[in-house]
């Protein structure tokens, strides 16, 4: 992982990667386990894709602001926290609310989250990466001076 992305590169590679990865999963319940496959299982995909866009929002956000490392930091973990409540408390409403007590929506669910992830690492990885680059750039730019 030694490239670095920018920003619409990004976008489209985690849009494109929660759609391909939705599709894959719901197929492979559909195809493997038809017995286990219900139509809330489509809902999962939706709202990992609803994760990543608001991720994608609030990283550029944080880059348009140009916060200090530390809010930045901070900003981060606020949203990754809320993400996980939130996923929490859907997964009682599916259990309890919407009555649906199967495995498999827990087991997809749980297999999206480790995918989502894993993307996020991906997004932040990549900041990272190009935020050294340019740090090394000025850090050059001012020897030469």
């Amino acid at each position: 992982m030694d490239k670095t992305y920018n920003e619409l590169e990004v976008r489209k590679l985690v849009i494109s990667g929660i759609v391909i990865f939705g599709i894959i999963e719901i197929a492979f319940i559909r195809v493997a386990l038809p017995s286990h496959y219900t139509n809330y299982l489509l809902f999962i995909p939706a709202y990992f894709l609803l994760l990543g866009i608001s991720a994608l929002m609030i990283l550029s956000r944080i880059k348009r602001k140009r916060l200090h490392p530390g809010r930045a930091i901070a900003r981060l973990m606020l949203y990754n926290i809320s993400q996980m409540l939130l996923s929490f408390i859907l997964m009682i409403c599916y259990y309890y609310f919407i009555d649906v007590k199967e495995h498999t929506i827990l087991i997809a669910f749980s297999i999206f989250y480790v995918f989502f992830m894993s993307i996020k690492f991906f997004i932040l990885y990549n900041i990272d990466h190009r935020h050294n680059i340019d740090s090394k750039r000025m850090k050059h730019v001012g020897n030469i001076k």
